[in-house]
């Protein structure tokens, strides 16, 4: 669990951890330069209970962005298998116990993930009135799995997010061994889409578990990373700056292979997928921009 200011949240999201049906978990929370009651939050539960709780920081407790965060976490993480929990979200009580079953019954997987359920309904009063209007749903991951779950092998499931990215899945569990074989976070992306960028690198090389069942609520509210990101305007620039880092990742991975592999072919598709939403993004971005400026324009009387 990566956090940074997240006193607002975060207990009820390891009160979740605490509420697991298996046992035999730790919880490493990486603080990343929290000027809130976030690390006292997190004292507490070292308190109760110092073998599964434990809390790392950057050097001098500076903010070094959430994939340097991430790589810190599995740095010192002692699982097999790695699952993430934002400090705004809960896990179902399930959550672990049935994707543990699940990688147990797929040796040859790397990863095992479901749809999350966009929580509207946490809040109630009339500070969220917006959002405690809409209904709670479950993500659609564009895949027709059932609740015992679907093995789809790489690359499939890559152009499917690269489509929709509001398909992307939240808190996959992935082995460790996979997590290190792919180099785990890019440190470059410090915010947004760090966690697309290693679902791609990811996606790419391994096969995945794909269930239906819904194990993590995904708090809808106005201060979250994405939310932020829309309000002021960066969000489009963020996806294609991720679009270009993987076309790039992509290209490098082509010339390690050769050009009568059926490999090849998929990821020349890959690529011209890539450069399509790249473009849907920056017209996007011109619309956006032309709307702001015909709005502010001044009107002129005669």
């Amino acid at each position: 669990m990566i956090v940074r200011d997240g006193e607002r949240f975060i207990e009820e999201a390891l009160q979740s951890v605490c509420a697991q049906t298996m046992h035999a978990w730790e919880v490493l929370v990486v603080d990343d330069g929290s000027r809130d009651g976030t690390v006292d939050i997190v004292g507490q539960f070292i308190k109760r209970d110092s073998t599964r709780f434990f809390l790392l920081q950057h050097p001098a407790g500076i903010c070094r962005g959430m994939s340097a965060s991430r790589n810190l976490g599995l740095k010192h993480a002692r699982g097999e298998l790695i699952t993430f929990l934002d400090h705004d979200d809960v896990m179902s009580a399930e959550k672990l116990d049935r994707q543990c079953k699940l990688l147990d019954q797929h040796p040859d997987v790397a990863a095992v993930i479901g749809p999350n359920i966009r929580w509207y309904s946490w809040d109630q009063s009339s500070h969220g009135a917006d959002h405690a209007a809409r209904v709670d749903h479950q993500q659609d991951l564009g895949i027709a799995a059932s609740d015992a779950g679907l093995v789809v092998t790489p690359p499939s499931l890559l152009p499917i997010f690269l489509e929709r990215t509001e398909a992307t899945p939240q808190a996959p569990m992935v082995r460790a061994d996979a997590i290190r074989a792919v180099g785990g976070f890019e440190e470059a992306f410090r915010d947004m889409y760090e966690d697309q960028v290693f679902l791609a690198k990811l996606l790419l090389t391994n096969s995945i578990v794909v269930s239906n069942e819904s194990w993590q609520c995904y708090r809808q509210h106005s201060e979250s990373c994405v939310h932020r990101a829309h309000r002021e305007g960066r969000h489009q620039r963020a996806r294609r700056r991720f679009l270009a880092w993987l076309d790039a990742y992509i290209l490098d991975r082509l010339a390690q292979t050769d050009r009568d592999d059926a490999r090849h072919e998929m990821l020349q598709s890959i690529r011209a997928l890539i450069r399509r939403a790249w473009w849907k993004s920056l017209a996007t971005s011109v619309r956006a921009a032309l709307r702001v400026r015909f709005r502010r324009r001044p009107r002129v009387r005669a």
